[in-house]
């Protein structure tokens, strides 16, 4: 999972991501598992969630419902190499889903639409 501007992810395969989000200016954080991100949630303030659909101690699909709960309007980007295994109730709940195949580009710029609207909304 990652969080950006903060970015969290915890996403592994991003790693060429996370630096490219770092020259960009975009501080992220890391989380190895789902209750580590949950708990960087809770302790800074995130812009944008990278979360994995598979990974340890709690699935996406457990992170994003408790995200609903505590976060209802932090974006979140989900990603997987499983795509067709994601429940319909997570692909609903997430504002970009993407494929850990689509690259590092699609991903930066899913990222900035996101902080990028997020930021419209936050002045209107």
């Amino acid at each position: 999972m990652w969080l950006v501007s903060s970015v969290l992810t915890t996403i592994p395969e991003f790693l060429t991501s996370t630096k490219l989000l770092g020259a960009k200016g975009y501080t992220v954080l890391t989380a190895p598992d789902g209750p580590t991100g949950l708990a960087i949630t809770r302790k800074y303030s995130i812009s944008v969630v990278v979360l994995d659909f598979r990974m340890p101690g709690l699935d996406g699909n457990q992170v994003a419902r408790v995200l609903m709960q505590e976060h209802p309007k932090l974006p979140v980007v989900i990603c997987s190499g499983f795509p067709d295994d994601i429940p319909e109730s997570l692909k609903w709940f997430a504002d970009v889903v993407l494929e850990k195949g689509d690259g590092s580009d699609t991903l930066l710029s899913a990222i900035d639409k996101l902080i990028g609207s997020e930021t419209k909304k936050a002045r209107a």
